[in-house]
């Protein structure tokens, strides 16, 4: 998802809460455990080599490595970005880079208490999404034949994970998976960040309009339709 926002496009969202993972990687577990924020940012673009250019890692692998550098983060050690208020939604979301290195962006957010990140796709890269204070509940959703995204056309959506995220937890998603997501503030809002990993390719974004009620409870099937970028 591109926001044009302070001077940097970037996509936004998700993150896996897997065990971390290191079979067949040829980077070494120390330096996988990252306490410091600068640790994590040098050790990311490492990993992104091992994914993008020798191909030495799959995308979940990936991402579950990320997942493990930031379970292990000193929360107190993560710089607090310039932010800026992300379009009119009330209570306020505010975004702001604070990483940039492509092709890693880390964007972090600010959500307030209660406020609601409407869901939306991302595309082309693989998201990870951590939180680092507060908490905050994510929906992960897959689409089931969308049209395109300047279509008003009712199509369907499967919800694929639904989990609260608190201090060193994460979801993530890829162009494959759970590429669909939305985010709830709890009662003591949020901060956290995006690890963005951009991969090669055009792609756009759109937020979505999202019925209440599943069509069907067992398998969480909804019907949804794309209804362009926030002013």
């Amino acid at each position: 998802m591109d926001h044009p926002e302070n001077g940097v496009s970037y996509e936004r969202r998700l993150l896996i809460g897997l065990p971390l993972l290191l079979a067949g990687s040829s980077l070494s577990s120390a330096r996988l455990q990252a306490n410091s924020f600068s640790e994590l940012t040098r050790t990311c673009n490492s990993l992104a080599a091992e994914l993008l250019e020798k191909k030495a890692l799959t995308p979940d692998e990936y991402l579950s490595r990320l997942a493990g550098l930031g379970a292990g983060l000193d929360s107190g050690d993560v710089p607090l970005g310039k932010l800026g208020r992300f379009s009119d939604f009330e209570p306020p979301i505010e975004l702001g880079p604070i990483h940039r290195e492509l092709p890693i962006a880390i964007i972090q957010w600010r959500f307030a208490p209660g406020t609601i990140l409407p869901p939306h796709n991302h595309t082309p890269a693989h998201v990870l999404s951590l939180c680092i204070e507060g908490e905050c509940r994510v929906r992960h959703f897959d689409a089931i034949g969308a049209p395109p995204l300047d279509s008003r056309e009712t199509f369907r959506i499967r919800e694929t994970e639904n989990r609260v995220l608190r201090a060193g937890r994460s979801t993530s998603l890829t162009p494959e998976r759970d590429n669909i997501h939305t985010f709830e503030a709890g009662p003591e809002g949020a901060l956290g960040f995006d690890i963005n990993t951009f991969l090669p390719g055009e792609g756009d974004w759109s937020m979505l309009d999202l019925d209440d009620q599943p069509l069907k409870g067992y398998e969480r099937v909804f019907e949804a339709r794309w209804i362009g970028k926030p002013v």
